[in-house]
């Protein structure tokens, strides 16, 4: 049987707050990369089968030493996707805890070329725990993305829709 983690509780914070938040407590920083290749998709990814409980997610990931949030989101991408991408743009800052752990997680939004396929297969190039992993990409209907519930990966998604300056009624959910 799964046990699992309590609800994870968070609250946005500007960047600048996040940072110092981050520094001062010795927090873990992590960036989460939205990837859309038109305004009303984003690609998502899962891994192979035998990661069952892995579920859907975006690329993410803790910033190395030095690195900034928006380079860390280019990184990310191009590890866990394959995608050279560039220019982040900043979308919000989160500070969350669940249950002892703290940690202050940064949004971006990247733009992938019209011509990026619909799905692909990638093997992950780094990561403590997800080098060699292959990540299942595709882009989803971003009113219908499927991301798993509970793990913050949504929180957000509103700030992502007022950048693409969409409302959630104008989103396709199939």
């Amino acid at each position: 049987m799964t046990q699992s983690l309590p609800p994870l509780i968070g609250h946005p914070l500007s960047v600048v707050e996040a940072r110092a938040l981050a520094q001062r407590h010795g927090l873990r920083e992590r960036v989460l990369a939205y990837v859309t290749r038109r305004q009303d998709e984003m690609l998502v990814f899962e891994h192979t089968p035998e990661y069952p409980d892995a579920g859907i997610q975006v690329p993410a990931g803790g910033l190395e030493p030095s690195e900034t949030p928006e380079e860390a989101a280019v990184r990310e991408t191009w590890e866990e996707t394959g995608l050279g991408l560039s220019e982040p743009v900043y979308l919000a800052s989160w500070h969350w805890r669940r249950g002892g752990r703290e940690e202050v997680w940064h949004f971006f939004h990247l733009s992938a070329p019209p011509d990026t396929p619909d799905a692909w297969a990638h093997r992950v190039t780094h990561g403590e725990d997800d080098a060699g992993l292959t990540s299942l990409c595709r882009f989803a209907p971003l009113g219908a993305c499927g991301l798993t519930p509970g793990d913050g990966y949504d929180a957000a998604l509103p700030d992502l829709l007022r950048h693409l300056q969409l409302s959630p009624m104008e989103l396709p959910h199939d």
